[in-house]
């Protein structure tokens, strides 16, 4: 995603040229990288803070730092699979906090935004904390589409080729 919008990259820069936030371009996250994902939820969030009149700049920065866990969520088919994936739910925004604090300075919003995300396993305190927790959800929805609809179509060929 190429963002060219002066507010957003004058932000957002501190956090995505940091060499341990490039870390994020390895991890699969969806169908794409953290990188990718937290850079779209942070800029869909900007838009609609920045037109609500809220706190845009913790926006971008929360978001960008949202899912900065820094490690691939492996998720296999088995039977403990829900339980896995509502531990990742509630840790994994610990991990990112707690990434973030290492190497950056956040305010209470920010904060909020990072610890919050995963509603309603954690819970938005503030206005620009719901925003990113909605944006989040949406944009995954559409990441989990995409990626199904990759699937589905390999998986297609494949049985078209026998």
């Amino acid at each position: 995603m190429k963002i060219i919008d002066y507010r957003f990259t004058q932000v957002a820069e501190e956090i995505i040229e940091h060499r341990e936030y490039e870390k994020t371009k390895l991890i699969k996250h969806h169908d794409e990288s953290v990188y990718e994902h937290s850079l779209k939820v942070a800029y869909y969030s900007y838009l609609i803070a920045y037109k609500s009149n809220l706190d845009w700049e913790s926006c971008i920065r929360g978001a960008l730092l949202h899912d900065f866990y820094l490690y691939k969520f492996k998720k296999r088919v088995h039977i403990g699979i829900i339980s896995d994936s509502i531990k990742h739910a509630i840790n994994h925004p610990k991990i990112a906090f707690k990434n973030a604090s290492n190497y950056f300075d956040l305010n209470d919003k920010e904060q909020d935004i990072i610890k919050g995300h995963m509603f309603p396993f954690g819970l938005p305190k503030s206005r620009e904390a719901w925003i990113v927790s909605f944006v989040d959800k949406y944009i995954a929805i559409f990441e989990y589409c995409s990626n199904a609809k990759k699937i589905f179509i390999k998986k297609r060929k494949k049985a078209i080729a026998k």
